[in-house]
């Protein structure tokens, strides 16, 4: 075929900050890592069977505005396809309307989590010519070549007018190999990456589980099938790639795919990483998670609060929690917790319990995030949109007024204090890193946390 068009995959550039934005969430950076954008990744294999495609994601390279213009310019695209996000839609537009008034002639894709969940608003802006639901999106070269898509878009016709189109449904989500190797993949970092490169990869797509604060839980789950898992994980080996972070909302959701995806991946020696629920968690399950490469798995607590379980709609016992993280450890695999802090109607009380629930436990990390209104969970509104402060809507920060963001900053020290300050934790870290890039990575990145949450407490103070 020959490739007449030309099509920007473009991570544009958020100011100041390392806003990471893909995956229906957008929060800011708590060090200085910054992963593979997966939306844009995904949709490189289908666009590139179709058209002419480069990429540019301006955040990690990171660009000027005038050497990314001259660098677009260059390249002198037909369309680019965006990565935006409730954090960074408004600066995103305004980068898209320079171009624009420089003389760039092209149609525009949006994608993100305020362009998913609020698709009907979002299309009214000038700078959106149309807007993809799903990053898997075959769809997408249809609508560039023609202007026109039957499912999975909404978009604005060759009159203006706006044409809606049908969510996919289906029991499978299915999208050609990405192109790993178009991104700029030595630049991207993850804290429990083990080597100089990790990427990422899906064994499914949204999530079964109903956690009414997570965008997760609005996205219809489908399973990737077997066999395209193990074309694009041989790709991966053949250009380099061994360390992956499975990026699935929840790994393992559908036990007999689980169990071969596992069987596949074993085969290649990859060593990986993921996040799953404690619920799914066994000892054959382990048995093969362990054979199979991963060295770490990610799991949320949240919040131990009975009350605070019932109303965020998260489905989980605390005993299961307690019993099959420490099970995980006992495996040998690194365990890291989520918790949030600030949760509607907690009170210190209650956070301290959490706070001490996970420091209980045989977990090696923990990750420390403040609630927020994410677009896609129950809490959100319409407001939000056009918000005024970014830091309402940011994990890293807290939207409460000076003393309870004050305070809430104080609970996230104390928490990673009273976490990591236990000896036998130590010890079973330094014996579980697998290479000293993990364990340099482990540090730097607790370290500019840790400093990054004094400048925002000292900012709150004054």
């Amino acid at each position: 075929m020959l490739k007449g068009k030309k099509v920007l995959l473009l991570n544009p550039p958020a100011g100041d900050e390392m806003v990471i934005k893909d995956q229906y969430c957008s929060f800011t950076s708590k060090g200085n890592y910054y992963w593979i954008p997966i939306d844009l990744l995904i949709l490189s294999g289908d666009l590139s069977r179709n058209f002419t495609i480069e990429v540019i994601d301006a955040i990690v390279e990171p660009l000027g505005e005038d050497e990314l213009v001259c660098r677009i310019k260059t390249f002198s695209p037909d369309h680019i396809v965006i990565l935006s996000s409730l954090l960074t839609h408004k600066i995103d537009r305004e980068f898209i309307a320079k171009l624009k008034e420089r003389g760039l002639t092209f149609k525009t894709t949006f994608l993100g989590d305020i362009f998913y969940f609020k698709s009907e608003v979002m299309i009214n802006y000038d700078e959106v010519d149309s807007i993809v639901y799903e990053y898997p999106a075959p769809e997408l070269s249809d609508y560039i070549l023609a202007g026109q898509a039957k499912e999975n878009m909404v978009f604005k016709d060759e009159f203006g007018e706006i044409v809606t189109t049908q969510k996919r449904g289906g029991r499978y989500v299915s999208y050609s190999t990405p192109r790993h190797e178009l991104f700029p993949l030595r630049k991207y970092s993850v804290p429990f990456m083990i080597g100089d490169v990790v990427s990422s990869i899906l064994t499914n797509f949204g999530c079964t589980y109903t956690c009414n604060y997570c965008p997760a839980s609005s996205v219809e789950y489908r399973q990737r099938t077997t066999e395209e898992f193990e074309e694009e994980l041989s790709y991966l080996k053949s250009i380099g790639v061994s360390n992956l972070w499975i990026r699935d909302f929840t790994f393992g959701l559908d036990p007999k795919a689980t169990n071969t995806i596992l069987e596949i991946i074993k085969r290649y020696n990859i060593s990986w990483f993921g996040l799953t629920r404690a619920e799914r968690i066994n000892d054959r399950f382990l048995i093969k998670l362990r054979e199979s490469g991963c060295y770490l798995l990610m799991i949320g607590v949240d919040t131990v609060k009975d009350s605070s379980i019932g109303s965020l709609k998260r489905k989980q016992r605390t005993d299961v929690l307690r019993g099959n993280i420490n099970k995980v450890a006992e495996y040998k695999i690194l365990v890291l917790v989520h918790l949030i802090l600030g949760i509607p109607g907690e009170t210190i009380i209650d956070m301290v319990r959490s706070i001490h629930f996970c420091a209980s436990t045989k977990a090696s990390f923990i990750s420390i995030n403040f609630f927020s209104k994410r677009s896609g969970s129950s809490y959100f509104d319409n407001e939000s949109i056009n918000f005024t402060n970014r830091k309402t809507l940011d994990s890293l920060y807290f939207e409460n007024g000076d003393k309870g963001s004050c305070l809430l900053v104080f609970l996230n020290l104390y928490a990673l204090f009273i976490f990591y300050l236990r000896p036998l934790r130590i010890l079973r870290i330094l014996s579980n890193v697998k290479t000293r890039r993990l364990l340099v990575n482990i540090l730097k990145t607790g370290f500019l946390h840790i400093l990054k949450l004094v400048r925002i407490n000292r900012k709150i103070s004054q």
